[in-house]
């Protein structure tokens, strides 16, 4: 257990980037705390909304795996925005558990 204080530095390099990009302190400084508080978010997000289709302790990589990379048609009919997905990828990232209100 000697390695599990730095599981919380991994999740967070993982989220974002090891390096900071700026030359200038100040620019890297706002960066840095904006990185902070979008994974913040996601965390949160992971436990509120994901909690029930992947575990929590998930690193944002394997997030992005299972609920980003799939294919999918966005449709517009009316008033109705559709996204059309397979029936394998409705299933296994269960849809219908997830109420996504705009």
């Amino acid at each position: 257990m000697r390695g599990a204080d730095e599981l919380p530095h991994r999740g967070l390099k993982d989220f974002g980037f090891e390096e900071l990009p700026f030359k200038q302190f100040a620019a890297n400084n706002a960066l840095y705390y904006l990185m902070l508080i979008s994974f913040f978010l996601f965390e949160t997000y992971k436990e509120d909304v994901l909690s029930e289709i992947i575990p929590i302790g998930s690193y944002a990589t394997t997030v992005r795996r299972k609920l980003l990379y799939f294919a999918a048609k966005i449709t517009d009919t009316g008033r109705v925005i559709i996204l059309k997905v397979t029936k394998t990828v409705m299933d296994s990232l269960q849809f219908r558990i997830l109420k996504v209100k705009f």
